[in-house]
């Protein structure tokens, strides 16, 4: 159920991981007819994924005025189960409180008592046929902050600007966008006929991340076969590269206690996706205004817990951001003696939310020809053009409209980490 796939001296694991909860409207507007078409939209993509408790996790809510949680992500210990549980799924009259129902997924559904599994791709599936009875547009913001991707599926009288606000991280004003984020992961089909059209559509989608280098496989062999593309979780990054890692973040008081928290997240979760350890990969981190605060040196812990504790101690700034000046601090922690291991391969990633206020064109430079590789990811009001400056290269710069969206840089963050440097 693995796949290696080496890639310049890295080793990329591959695995058959997601947990996918199916929210299915069963709303009066539906009726009996429509609804069985909605059960065999269902069978017919469950059919196409690899499910079982080690592999694919499957999980279906229903919802009208309130949510029902018909299975929970170990209920179903494989795929012949859930296939005939779907063809009797129960259809239930009633209004339509989609909020309500991503609230309760988030609540109820997504959580380890019930299946949720660490470090594995979370996806939400929306169906639903009706524009909604309550706000859907801060229920699917939290539901997305806990790492879950969604995508909505709107049939007839679905409001599409609401479907994909519950899909993306910006805000929308129409309700499709509101449920899922992004209008890639949003679908709209004039009936409910139509929506075995859409099945092998569907299927791609939630099996494919964001860019091309986050393909991972969750498809059946036949599947992967026909599509030829992946998803739901890369598992230890760089397992046979020794490499150092610093994060240097420049982000300000002025931002939310939450936002901030969400860069603390990203950071965490890279560290969480690598292989640490003595011989393995070693992370630092900084964080830099007018003065820099040292928080966690490269030879201080090889352990994630120990580094995870650290970042979380980690305080916002409310001073100004001169990041050549940080830059140049950050060089000689990839000293040896403040334990650096120069022979092996070095990484700056600079994570800012501002625009520089001293000269970084030249402490920039100074630390790439020392071999450092500079990665810099700019949020919110961050200059692309000093992005460039720090990097010297389009390649290595990534950019996010919000704290949110960092979640969607994980795994290419962590893939262009072990990429050589020549």
């Amino acid at each position: 159920k693995t796949f290696i796939r080496p890639r310049h001296g890295c080793v990329f694991l591959w695995r058959l991981l997601a947990d996918i909860v199916f929210i299915v409207d069963e709303s009066t507007s539906i009726g009996n007819k429509n609804f069985q078409l909605v059960r065999s939209f269902l069978s017919s993509i469950v059919s196409g994924l690899e499910v079982g408790l080690t592999n694919v996790r499957v999980g279906i809510a229903t919802y009208n005025d309130t949510t029902t949680a018909r299975a929970y992500l170990n209920t179903f210990h494989d795929k012949e189960e859930i296939l005939q549980f779907i063809k009797n799924l129960p259809y239930n009259r009633g209004g339509t409180k989609t909020g309500a129902a991503l609230d309760f997924a988030r609540k109820e559904i997504f959580i380890e008592q019930k299946g949720r599994r660490k470090g594995v791709q979370q996806v939400a599936v929306v169906i639903t046929d009706g524009e909604s009875q309550d706000d859907v547009t801060d229920q699917a913001k939290l539901l997305r902050r806990t790492g879950v991707t969604v995508f909505a599926v709107g049939i007839q009288n679905a409001s599409k600007p609401e479907l994909d606000m519950m899909a993306s991280h910006p805000p929308e004003s129409t309700e499709l966008l509101q449920i899922a984020g992004d209008p890639k992961r949003t679908v709209f089909v004039g009936n409910f006929d139509a929506l075995k059209s859409i099945n092998k559509g569907i299927i791609t989608d939630i099996c494919t991340s964001d860019g091309k280098e986050n393909e991972l496989p969750c498809l059946t062999a036949r599947k992967r076969e026909n599509i030829l593309r992946f998803l739901c979780s890369v598992s230890a990054a760089c397992e046979d590269v020794q490499t150092d890692i610093i994060f240097l973040t420049s982000i300000f008081e002025r931002i939310p206690a939450k936002e901030y928290q969400t860069m603390k997240d990203f950071m965490k979760s890279v560290i969480h996706k690598s292989t640490i350890g003595r011989n393995k990969v070693h992370f630092g981190v900084m964080q830099f205004s007018n003065d820099q605060q040292r928080v966690l040196p490269l030879n201080r812990h090889y352990s994630k817990e120990d580094m995870s504790k650290a970042i979380d101690e980690m305080q916002q700034v409310n001073k100004s951001t001169h990041t050549g000046k940080a830059i140049t601090e950050a060089t000689k922690y990839f000293e040896a003696i403040q334990g650096g291991r120069p022979d092996l391969r070095q990484s700056l990633i600079v994570i800012t939310d501002g625009k520089a206020e001293d000269y970084i064109v030249r402490p920039a430079a100074a630390l790439r020809a020392k071999g450092v590789v500079i990665y810099a990811i700019g949020v919110l009001d961050a200059n692309p053009a000093q992005l460039l400056e720090i990097t010297n290269s389009p390649d290595s710069v990534f950019n996010a409209r919000n704290f949110d969206a960092l979640k969607d840089l994980e795994n290419r963050v962590i893939l262009k980490l072990c990429e050589p440097t020549g």
